[in-house]
């Protein structure tokens, strides 16, 4: 199958890139600028100059696709619309062919679930910053009426690789000796370990049921302040951290400060799909984040 992946150069967009390579995708990514084709050539990922800014230039490799993932982080600030109008490009290029189309979005969607996990079949309550994304997520999901086999994917807090979210504290904790934590950390955080999101994003392609959300999560409930902590230990700063109000990081903060419990029900039932990477404590702490401890001592 030939996937055009929009947002390909970034952290999730590469991992999907992967997976769908190791299972015999053959994968074209959009650049707009020569570094993005570098990377894209460097990895022997085909490639299309095209913008998601620039919607017209997605039309053709739209089309050209059998199947297209959007993994473009820009919805929750998006005052240009860049989003809206990519989405409507896409829409109108695949309207009719029963291709599938992949929107990636955020179990924080959700909003607050309390202890009781939040599966696929639970309504999301998003805050009010996140209402733009739950907009987008029903407007893709509607595309299913005019021919299109859409899904979305809504993953948790992705890790690995040394990159991702959890990366800021290690970052933090090599830079100021101190993980910083937003708001008191006693939150719980859905992650899943990027590598098995891009396993799941492929297997969605290949067989997920057209109209569904499906949760990238794994099992783990790791508080904010244990994630914080173990990344600490691993960049050498012996656990210590420090707190921030989550108002003073805006609607970024009021996110990372949700407290969430997550389930993944139709991905494992429907897909068969189990994560396998480490957690993420222990990725913060022994995995791929040391290198940015050894990085830094290398400096």
């Amino acid at each position: 199958m030939n996937v055009l992946i929009i947002g390909g150069t970034g952290y999730v967009g590469t991992a999907v890139d992967e997976a769908l390579r190791a299972r015999g995708h053959v994968t074209t990514g959009t650049a707009r600028s020569e570094a993005a084709r570098a990377k894209f050539e460097a990895r022997g990922t085909l490639v299309v100059r095209a913008d998601a800014s620039q919607p017209q230039t997605l039309e053709a490799p739209v089309r050209a696709a059998d199947a297209v993932v959007y993994a473009v982080s820009v919805t929750d600030a998006d005052p240009a619309g860049v989003d809206s109008r990519a989405l409507k490009t896409i829409r109108k290029a695949m309207a009719g062919t029963e291709k599938t189309f992949i929107y990636v979005s955020t179990v924080w969607v959700y909003g607050e679930t309390g202890d009781q996990a939040a599966s696929e079949l639970m309504r999301p309550r998003p805050p009010a910053v996140l209402m733009r994304r739950l907009e987008i997520e029903s407007a893709v999901l509607a595309m299913t009426q005019i021919g299109i086999r859409s899904i979305v994917v809504r993953p948790g807090i992705a890790y690995g690789n040394a990159g991702g979210i959890p990366a800021m504290f290690a970052n933090s904790a090599l830079e100021r000796g101190a993980a910083t934590i937003v708001g008191d950390g006693n939150n719980r955080w859905p992650t899943i370990g990027v590598r098995d999101l891009g396993e799941l994003i492929a297997l969605t392609i290949e067989r997920g049921r057209p109209g569904r959300p499906y949760n990238a999560v794994n099992d783990d409930r790791f508080t904010q302040l244990e994630i914080a902590v173990a990344a600490s230990r691993g960049a050498g700063a012996g656990g210590a951290k420090t707190h921030v109000p989550d108002e003073l990081m805006g609607r970024f903060g009021l996110c990372l400060a949700l407290d969430q419990v997550i389930c993944g029900q139709h991905a494992r039932e429907e897909l068969g799909w189990e994560p396998r990477e480490p957690s993420i404590v222990e990725e913060l702490e022994f995995g791929s984040y040391l290198s940015l401890a050894n990085a830094a001592l290398a400096s």
